[in-house]
């Protein structure tokens, strides 16, 4: 892990990269310079650290989302047939048709890209 390499410092620039619009206000929560966080943002085992921190967030939202999957398919469902509104049963409708054929799309795009894996080793 880069994050070993990285002085207390940097972890809390990563930190606060994470958290802030702006390089300046990142700087500022972690204590440094503008300049020095730029400059630490060429320095390979820092870019590594912050790739790792930020897939971190990413998957701890993508689990997030698939947390809530059920419920937001059953809310989905429900409004399909119980809203008095035509158009909010109709949207709900449009929403579960374009999410299957998404779904559909990337497990095909997945088991593509398996079999050109696998070809590419071969």
């Amino acid at each position: 892990m880069s994050e070993n390499v990285l002085t207390p410092k940097q972890r809390r620039a990563l930190a606060a990269l994470l958290a802030s619009p702006t390089l300046a206000a990142a700087a500022a929560i972690a204590g440094v310079n503008v300049k020095t966080l730029t400059r630490w943002l060429t320095q390979p085992a820092f870019i590594a650290g912050l790739k790792e921190a930020q897939t971190s967030v990413i998957d701890a939202a993508g689990r997030r989302l698939l947390q809530g999957l059920d419920q937001a398919l059953d809310t989905l469902a429900e409004l399909m047939t119980t809203a008095k509104n035509e158009n909010v049963r109709r949207s709900a409708a449009s929403e579960w048709l374009a999410n299957c054929l998404t779904v559909r799309e990337q497990t095909d795009l997945e088991k593509r890209l398996i079999e050109l894996e696998k070809a590419a080793i071969r």
